[in-house]
């Protein structure tokens, strides 16, 4: 036995004891090989074949069957290995493994240059024969095209193709572009946008006319990794921002503020609480509060590395990219009106429904009907308003589409169940009844779903029917060799992955769901997961390949459920998801996934919806105090209530456990387990004072979003003027146009410090007005939030006297 994977299992951040380290060598890396044998192998050695000549390289004994053999350094090139072993009587070989050693190639002397009335194209040399060209354009007004291409632009390429047709990109036609020569470059001229190049250095300048403040500057010097066969591997970039010019965005990070002095992956990552540096949803976009920002666009894995004064951008070649390296940098009048700009590229913010902005209610725990309507009794009993009630563990997980315990005659693959073709009884007796209710009670209703094929332990014909059906049709995502991908990741580990890629899958999926909608009229679907697209030879039936699928997939079936849920509930409905990637704003909603209930994660997601917001995401939300481990105490959750009343979506959920207590987020489980009732009235008061402002959040959310902005923003990046100051409370924001919000973070706290923007201000709750732009120490009883309005809004009598009708008691 000999167990060998050079690659592992593509996980990012984990590595086996048994893989190829590093997976894909440069040259001048020395590769270790890691493997394991049987316990009676007594010696081990990897045959190199370098120039066609073996070499013997022996390997180290290492535990439990563990081995490694260490490669010498190696120049780029192809070559091949394979592993021995021996017991001291018989002598066993593994497979023969191909090792390719790329080489990093650049181009950075100019040789030529033509001009076009949609930009400028210069062809590029470097002393070891590279050869690339560089175009230059403009997508939008203050947009900059960067496109680097190793070699020639492939013949046919127009100047508005997205070097791979991305579905993130709105299209649209390129600007026309006026190009001028002089001495040392050129300088091209564009709606909102002025871009310099200089021929001998290769440097870019990009400024806004009549704004320099939102300059940025770039190498532009092709340099990138290819393969001993010519695949471009990798693409490189500098960004050259001011020395002390901070960086936000990258979509929804949890670290932070800012990105300056890490490097940020981007890339989709289920990250089990405590996410750190890695999310669900990464975007390859960040902007300065100079009022400028740069989006790379591409689905590959990226690394961004702020760690030095240039901001490296080391970006995976995608496979249908034409291996071109595609950058746009933006420049605006203000931090926002560069994320409208990326909106404006990537996709419009589409709202939900205004039920939507009610309070929402939600338990794993609640897995039968009975609990489930005892919980939407007890809200209503308790005079706790609800507009949402989600339900995760309503299905069987062996289809994802009926409900546990229903019975029904199993029908082929290719056929759809309907409510009259199921038999209901045990956890949930009455679907369709208990649906009724709860829009009787004006309550919608949200069904949790997750877009795979489950491996289970035993045969259940309806899964087994449908399992058949998909993967003879190719309705999963597949290996390169045309065999169905089975999940590597630990959440539903080996089962087949829906592919959304494919219109007669996507058909026959939600054929299956549609009675959900059309027979019990259920209101959205709580989209879950999709992170798990690993393996470099993966293949969706669109020809999307390895590394795009780990971070277009997750989107890719977002925006499919959200076209379903739209159309069956006639734009009535939602999506709430988990993850997503470069036009996540156009599938709303989304929350920031699991959480334990500590102050610490409190804090995390606070930031995570700010950065969401700075990449476009407008609509959402996390649980409230944390889903994960014991209910947090009354303060924590009290203070997290706070928050979520001004958050767009206010939303509690615990997670499934084996405790014998309950561990609900209910106000009232709160407070009957800490002997405190200001858990249920407390929490009443908010719930309460969020359907008065119902309307209000709807027409922020509306107004924003018309302008391509979120609905939380940081004010550090609304008043740039006033950046540092305001960063120094990294966790209150901007609410839609007129609330400064400060939550409580700390434990015990009585008051809270808070840095008022510029401008004059009103206390929501007392109605005294104070002078902004200053430090001011506000009340914060237990009961009670710090927030202002700003005193010059239209709508400052409309907010105070909603404020009036609050009781906590």
């Amino acid at each position: 036995m000999i167990e060998h994977r050079p690659f592992g299992i593509d996980d990012p951040y984990k590595r086996l004891a048994t893989e190829r380290h590093p997976r894909d060598p440069e040259a001048g890396d020395a590769p270790q090989i890691g493997f394991r044998t049987a316990p009676t192998v007594t010696e081990a050695w990897v045959m190199l074949e370098r120039d066609g000549a073996p070499e013997r390289h022996a390997a180290l004994p290492l535990a439990a069957g563990l081995w490694t053999a260490l490669l010498p350094v190696l120049p780029s090139g192809s070559y091949a290995y394979a592993i021995h072993v021996t017991d001291g009587v018989v002598e066993e070989a593994s497979p023969r493994f191909d090792l390719d050693v790329a080489r990093r190639r650049r181009a950075d002397r100019v040789t030529g240059a033509q001009v076009d009335v949609h930009g400028l194209t210069v062809d590029l040399a470097g002393d070891d024969g590279a050869r690339a060209t560089l175009r230059l354009g403009a997508s939008g007004p203050g947009v900059a095209r960067i496109e680097l291409w190793p070699g020639a632009v492939p013949a046919g390429t127009a100047a508005d193709d997205t070097a791979g047709a991305m579905p993130a990109r709105t299209p649209q036609p390129p600007l026309a572009c006026a190009i001028t020569d002089g001495p040392d470059g050129w300088t091209l001229r564009a709606e909102g946008l002025e871009v310099r190049l200089d021929a001998a250095a290769l440097a870019l300048t990009v400024t806004r006319p009549g704004r320099p403040a939102a300059t940025v500057r770039t190498t532009v010097a092709a340099d990138w990794t290819e393969s001993a066969d010519g695949r471009v591997l990798r693409h490189r970039l500098d960004v050259l921002p001011a020395d002390d010019d901070p960086l936000y965005g990258l979509g929804e990070r949890f670290a932070g503020p800012g990105l300056r002095g890490h490097p940020w992956d981007v890339r989709v990552y289920e990250e089990y609480k405590e996410q750190g540096r890695r999310t669900y949803l990464p975007v390859p976009f960040f902007l300065s509060p100079r009022g400028w920002g740069a989006w790379v666009e591409t689905d590959a894995p990226a690394q961004v590395d702020a760690r030095g004064a240039a901001v490296a951008l080391d970006v995976e070649a995608a496979p249908r990219a034409g291996d071109a390296l595609v950058v746009h940098l933006i420049v605006a009048d203000a931090p926002y009106d560069v994320t409208a700009a990326f909106v404006a590229l990537t996709g419009a913010i589409a709202l939900p429904p205004r039920w939507a902005y009610g309070p929402w209610m939600s338990a794993n725990t609640w897995n039968d009907q009975a609990t489930a309507m005892a919980a939407v009794r007890r809200t209503l009993a308790e005079g706790v308003p609800a507009t949402v009630l989600v339900l995760e563990a309503w299905s069987d997980e062996a289809t994802f589409y009926a409900f546990n315990d229903a019975e029904y005659d199993a029908i082929p693959g290719g056929e759809r169940l309907g409510l009259a073709d199921m038999r209901f009884g045990g956890r949930w007796p009455d679907p369709k009844g208990m649906v009724d209710a709860c829009h009787a009670d004006g309550v919608r209703v949200v069904l949790w779903q997750i877009p795979v094929l489950r491996t289970l332990p035993a045969s259940h014909a309806q899964h087994d029917a449908d399992v058949a059906h998909a993967v003879e049709h190719g309705y999963v995502i597949r290996h390169g060799d045309g065999t169905p991908y089975r999940n590597a990741g630990w959440w539903f580990t080996d089962a087949f992955v829906f592919d959304p890629t494919n219109p007669d899958a996507r058909a026959w999926w939600f054929d299956k769901r549609r009675y959900l909608f059309d027979d019990l009229g259920i209101d959205g679907m709580k989209t879950d997961g999709g992170e798990h697209l690993w393996g470099r030879d993966l293949i969706a039936w669109n020809g999307q390949r390895g590394g795009e699928l780990v971070n277009r997939y997750a989107q890719a079936y977002v925006d499919a459920y959200h076209g379903f849920v739209t159309e069956a509930t006639g734009g009535d409905g939602l999506t709430f998801s988990r993850a997503g990637y470069v036009g996540a704003q156009r599938t709303p909603a989304h929350w920031a996934g699991d959480e334990n209930s500590t102050w610490g994660a409190y804090r995390a997601s606070i930031r995570a919806g700010l950065s969401a917001g700075i990449s476009g995401l407008s609509i959402w939300g996390w649980d409230i105090a944390g889903f994960s481990g014991e209910i947090p105490t009354v303060e924590l959750y009290l203070r997290s209530t706070q928050m979520a009343c001004f958050c767009p979506i206010m939303q509690y959920h615990s997670e499934l456990h084996q405790a014998s207590e309950c561990r609900d987020r209910t106000p009232w489980n709160v407070a009957e387990r800490h002997g405190d009732p200001r858990a249920l009235t407390v929490y009443r008061a908010y719930a309460r004072l969020r359907m008065r402002l119902l309307d209000h959040v709807a027409e922020e959310a509306e107004a924003l979003a018309a302008v391509g902005q979120p609905l939380m923003r940081m004010p550090a990046l609304v008043w740039p003027e006033a950046h540092d100051a305001l960063l120094e409370d990294p966790e209150s924001y901007v609410f839609g146009r007129d609330l400064l919000v400060c939550p409580v973070l700390e434990k015990g706290a009585e008051t809270r410090t808070v840095r008022l923007p510029p401008g004059d201000w009103v206390d929501l709750w007392s109605g005294a007005a104070f002078a902004g732009d200053r430090w001011l120490i506000a009340p914060a009883p237990l009961e009670r939030i710090p927030v202002f309005v700003w005193a010059d809004s239209p709508r400052l009598d409309d907010l105070l006297a909603a404020a009036r009708g609050f009781e906590a008691t």
